[in-house]
């Protein structure tokens, strides 16, 4: 049996409740570190136009220090220096990013949006109080879950919707786990969509919650009020505010939905077969790209890899042009023609009727075995108890999911 030591950068994220006179300070901070990456941002833009070279790190933070001295911008000796520092190398990251083709090229931070800025040093937690420099009086935070572990750095940020947090880099200490081994048995297969959010191999069916479809629709006419108003308008403001919390409650809502459902596959199934998506790709298409974007795919597969990671499970990916949709699971006949409009797969060849979704989920499991060059097939049928408890938990969770049975599906 295999053991590894498993030390990993773990983020915690806290509701944060400062005082009138700490919402003054913190906005100081956030546009301190706004304009020094807008600041910079120019200025390389400016070098790179007229030079074919960039401003490098080093050059921005001997600029920095003599902006500081400069009577003009003296107020950005009010804001923790680290924490500008800390911005200008988020900054040169980014640039660095982008011309290794890793990420786009740097915009421009705007007031409106999210803000945010870096304590890399000299704070300290104290059960739910936060000591950081600049500040005389530490920081209420309501912690809802203990961490253990070393504090590395923190990001205070604050959202369009007027609510602070703050997001705790933890190095959690090296715990000795188990890695489980793969068997065709104790593996499932995920189909991710959009009408019906999970598939999984076994025919079990995760839908999407009714209640964010009801915080959707609440948006849908907090956005339409706010077109009616007043560019400029105070009345306007408000309700991009109220805008901005519709949207934050949505987010939350999803986040809950896919930790929930991340954490029973990954508790039930000790291998867990995903596809390798272009979910980039994905977006260019303008008919798909607000259900792909809602569906939260990317972050779903980022949880399942982590809760595996703890768990000593199992996470294959297989390629992104495996036909898992167009091949037939049971004779492996590949339809070229279907369209994706067919919600039911007919195969022309077996004859096999089987539900679109349930068919490349048992193809996707199918790929993920042979990969690693095992048997698709144990001689065992699957463990009821592992079937049985994953509708169990789901529904422990207040989530709905159904049971598809098909006639001649194979149940892998």
């Amino acid at each position: 049996m295999m053991y590894y030591l498993n030390a990993m950068f773990t983020a915690y994220k806290y509701r944060m409740y400062p005082s009138e006179s700490q919402k003054d300070l913190l906005e100081k901070h956030f546009g301190s570190c706004r304009f020094a990456w807008n600041y910079f941002l120019a200025l390389h833009n400016k070098k790179y136009t007229e030079e074919g070279k960039g401003i490098t790190f080093k050059e921005m933070g001997k600029e920095l220090t003599l902006l500081k001295r400069n009577e003009e911008y003296g107020w950005l000796n009010e804001a923790n220096s680290q924490s500008l520092q800390a911005s200008l190398m988020n900054l040169d990251t980014a640039f660095n990013r982008f011309f290794r083709t890793l990420g786009g090229f740097p915009n421009f931070k705007k007031k409106n949006q999210s803000q945010s800025f870096a304590v890399p040093q000299h704070f300290h937690i104290d059960g739910n109080r936060i000591y950081i420099p600049k500040f005389n009086k530490p920081l209420r935070i309501f912690e809802h879950r203990d961490y253990s572990g070393k504090e590395r750095n923190l990001t205070i940020s604050r959202e369009p919707s007027g609510e602070y947090y703050v997001s705790i880099l933890v190095l959690e200490p090296d715990i000795e786990t188990q890695q489980k081994p793969v068997k065709a048995e104790s593996t499932i297969g995920i189909d991710l969509g959009i009408k019906k959010f999970v598939t999984l191999s076994n025919g079990v069916q995760i839908n999407k919650p009714n209640h964010i479809k009801r915080s959707e629709k609440k948006l849908v006419k907090a956005q339409r009020l706010l077109s009616r108003k007043g560019k400029g308008s105070k009345n306007r403001q408000k309700q991009r505010t109220k805008v901005a919390r519709v949207q934050g409650h949505i987010s939350n809502q999803r986040n809950d939905f896919l930790n929930k459902v991340s954490d029973v596959i990954t508790k039930v199934y000790d291998t867990v077969v995903i596809e390798d998506l272009n979910v980039r790709g994905m977006l260019r298409n303008h008919h798909l790209a607000r259900s792909i974007s809602d569906a939260g795919w990317y972050t779903f597969t980022s949880m399942l890899k982590a809760k595996a990671l703890k768990r000593g499970k199992n996470i294959i990916e297989i390629g992104r042009f495996d036909p898992s949709t167009k091949m037939c699971s049971h004779c492996g006949n590949i339809k070229d023609d279907l369209k994706l409009s067919e919600r039911t797969y007919h195969c022309d060849v077996c004859g096999l009727t089987i539900n679109r979704d349930l068919n490349a989920s048992i193809n996707i499991k199918r790929f993920g075995l042979i990969s690693l060059a095992l048997p698709t097939d144990s001689g065992e049928v699957t463990p009821v108890d592992s079937y049985t408890n994953t509708l169990k938990l789901l529904e422990r969770e207040g989530i709905g999911a159904s049971v598809l049975e098909e006639a001649g599906s194979p149940r892998l």
